[in-house]
């Protein structure tokens, strides 16, 4: 009369979120120093995963949300500008900082949460260490903002 509990087999897949999940696919290398996309052999460069990824998060970030009318209606990059090299306390500033870039980032279907935060001032700029920690593993990203 009852099922017999032997018999039940149980989803232990831990990665079963993932497989809901549309795969990053491929873009083409940024070079946001330069302004342009990288040319090799008369090509834009592929990347392909956590590249694609890294580069999204270096958009995200270099984009000040509510600046582009394009963006206007979607969340979309992050209001750090008036922080960085204002009077504000440091500490302050620090946690506007993480505040900020983790509440853009962790929109992306693939980043879980943003962790391990070392500061760095350098004249006017900041430079920013974290570690971005995603449904396949983490990685560190270097930011000057």
């Amino acid at each position: 009369m009852l099922p017999d509990i032997a018999e039940l087999e149980f989803n232990t897949d831990t990665t079963e979120q993932s497989k809901d999940l549309p795969k990053l696919g491929k873009s083409f290398l940024y070079d946001f120093d330069k302004g342009d996309f990288v040319i090799k052999d008369g090509k834009m460069v592929e990347i392909h995963g956590v590249e694609v990824l890294k580069q999204w998060i270096l958009k995200v970030l270099k984009t000040e949300r509510f600046r582009f009318k394009i963006y206007e209606n979607i969340e979309y990059g992050v209001t750090l500008e008036d922080l960085i090299g204002s009077g504000f306390p440091r500490s302050f500033i620090e946690a506007e900082i993480k505040r900020e870039v983790t509440a853009s980032l962790i929109l992306h279907s693939y980043i879980e949460s943003v962790e391990d935060w070392t500061f760095e001032r350098d004249g006017k700029w900041m430079k920013v260490w974290f570690t971005v920690v995603t449904i396949e593993g983490a990685f560190e990203m270097e930011v000057t903002f």
